[in-house]
């Protein structure tokens, strides 16, 4: 099971990466298009918001995998161990919750864009949705092993500890 949830992490931090070299592409071709060939072309804005948003709802599970997103030791340290893991469950619970949120109400609002076309690239306006509900379910699949007892990754040494 640990082989198959390393090769879905690492699909999708690939696919992350491309789709950020893609935008970073896209973007200097389009900066190219307008200052040296006098003319943008209507698709290039598209597909860098379509590819933000689903960058932005890749990574957002990719880095609560890996640990750094931001939490609020304060609050921790004022608890003895067994409250401390209460806590962390509590947080666990809240990271499903807004997953299993943010995939249904993208879902919704994706059914309902579906019906219209982007302008620049004509595809249907759901597809940026996808990328919130793809992002949602991978985030869900990152708090049930969370939950199930996988640790965050090893953080890394500071330059601080490691003199």
């Amino acid at each position: 099971m640990k082989a198959i949830f390393a090769a879905i992490d690492r699909t999708v931090e690939i696919l992350v990466a491309a789709i950020f070299a893609g935008m970073v592409m896209i973007g200097f071709f389009q900066v190219f298009s307008r200052f040296v060939l006098n003319a943008t072309p209507s698709w290039s804005e598209e597909i860098q918001i379509f590819g933000h948003i689903w960058l932005v709802f890749l990574a957002i599970p990719i880095a609560y995998r890996r640990g750094v997103h931001f939490t609020v030791e304060a609050i921790r340290r004022q608890y003895s161990l067994g409250m401390n893991k209460a806590f962390d469950l509590m947080v666990e619970f809240l990271w499903a919750g807004f997953a299993v949120t943010t995939a249904y109400y993208s879902y919704r609002v994706s059914l309902v864009a579906g019906r219209n076309v982007s302008p620049g690239l004509e595809i249907p306006m759901s597809y940026p949705y996808y990328g919130m509900i793809v992002g949602s379910l991978y985030l869900l699949l990152v708090v049930a092993r969370r939950i199930a007892g996988e640790p965050p990754p090893a953080e890394p040494a500071s330059d601080e500890t490691a003199s």
